[in-house]
């Protein structure tokens, strides 16, 4: 993992004359995010802080996918424990996370993307992803409205992410659907192929000019 040179943070009174001169020590940081983990009973060495961020940022999102039907303070907390981590890493030059903003928003881009490869009518189905990097993720899905093949997709792939910004990994985790809804309609995906090993759901964030990765 790269450490950035220590970032000089000159603070000026109101004549512009130097007071003093802080210097933004990324080293020491990142030993303070390692002691408050300790303080928490989870021992992490300096390698492991970026990608147990991470993995926090993608709990957080799928709780956030999954519970997002209830009006509670639990879920309010998901977005505040997003916005969190994502300032965090911020701060300590780590690639982005995203806010609960960004996951409900990457989450209608992946809906969008499905409808647009339906011919014929549409329809919203409920899926929820049974075990692999999304378990427990609810989503609203299209499908084909009629016919045999009514429903959501028999199978869908989805982003994942594995690793940490200095040996990232990149893919997609196929799921298959069950050949009927519950009770209750909502239809469910298993995991059909193996994954990478810590692979975690890779909901983008936009850059400046908005677009996803």
């Amino acid at each position: 993992m790269s450490t950035r040179h220590p970032v000089s943070l000159q603070i000026y009174d109101r004549n512009g004359v130097p007071e003093h001169t802080p210097i933004w020590d990324r080293a020491r940081s990142v030993n303070t995010v390692i002691a408050a983990f300790a303080r928490g009973g989870t021992l992490l060495d300096r390698d492991g802080v970026d990608e147990r961020l991470a993995e926090i940022a993608d709990k957080a999102a799928c709780s956030l996918l999954r519970d997002r039907w209830k009006d509670d303070f639990q879920v309010a907390a998901y977005g505040e424990l997003l916005c969190t981590i994502a300032a965090l890493r911020e701060i300590l030059g780590y690639s982005p996370t995203p806010t609960a903003v960004e996951v409900f928003d990457w989450a209608r881009q992946q809906k969008q993307k499905a409808a647009e490869a339906i011919d014929g009518p549409v329809q919203d189905f409920v899926i929820q992803f049974l075990n692999g990097p999304y378990s427990g993720v609810i989503l609203t899905f299209p499908g084909e409205t009629q016919g045999p093949g009514g429903g959501p997709g028999l199978s869908l792939t989805v982003p994942i992410a594995w690793g940490d910004d200095s040996d990232p990994g990149r893919g997609e985790a196929r799921y298959a659907r069950t050949e009927e809804p519950t009770g209750e309609g909502l239809w469910l995906y298993r995991l059909a192929e193996d994954v990478p090993d810590g692979a975690r759901p890779h909901i983008t964030v936009p850059d400046r000019k908005g677009v996803r990765a």
